[in-house]
């Protein structure tokens, strides 16, 4: 048994707990949320920017940048339109929105961030493997690319990613193309020379 003494001074627990906790916490909060069922982890199937706006009493929704990730063959396959995406697309499986594109863009339109993920949390079933795609925030968009497994907790529709496991899966192809989205969109109100 331990003196009143010797008692105060030993930490207690939960100065022991407080002091490791930020650290342990913050290492291990995202296989926490996966185990406990807040969060799923998958791999990366889809990137694109979706863009809407209003012309002529009319909305329109399409997407200057969609890229897409095949694991079974190591594929990544897409399009996008560099005048509207400006620098985004480093290489296909490095694709960034910078802070001022999407103000340029958000200037014009309504912009929102697709990520797909895949995997056997994704599926309602025990043994099946499914897909999820949905919104998310511009930051946890850049945040993860296609070659990548991603941890994420899905709330309200939109993707809060958790956890990035870089490099996850080779590349074994591309296939990404450009087009001209303001071409495409002519008679729905987008110009070139001042979308």
């Amino acid at each position: 048994m331990l003196s009143e003494r010797n008692r105060s001074a030993m930490p207690s627990r939960r100065q022991v707990l407080a002091a490791s906790g930020v650290a342990f916490t913050t290492g291990s909060l995202g296989s926490c949320l996966s185990k406990v069922g807040l969060a799923k982890t998958g791999e990366l199937q889809l990137k694109a920017i979706s863009l809407e706006w209003q012309y002529g009493n009319q909305t329109y929704i399409d997407q200057p940048l969609w890229i897409g990730f095949d694991h079974g063959d190591g594929r990544i396959f897409g399009r996008y339109d560099p005048a509207f995406v400006g620098g985004s697309v480093r290489s296909p499986d490095d694709i960034v929105v910078s802070e001022d594109r999407h103000h340029k863009l958000s200037a014009r339109f309504t912009v929102e961030y697709l990520l797909g993920v895949c995997g056997k949390n994704f599926d309602s079933s025990e043994e099946g493997t499914g897909c999820l795609n949905t919104w998310t925030s511009r930051t946890d968009f850049n945040r993860v690319q296609l070659d990548d497994r991603a941890e994420v907790r899905e709330t309200n529709n939109r993707f809060d990613v958790i956890d990035v496991y870089e490099d996850s899966y080779t590349i074994r192809s591309t296939d990404v193309h450009t087009f001209d989205f303001a071409k495409l969109h002519e008679d729905d109100g987008i110009s070139a020379d001042g979308w």
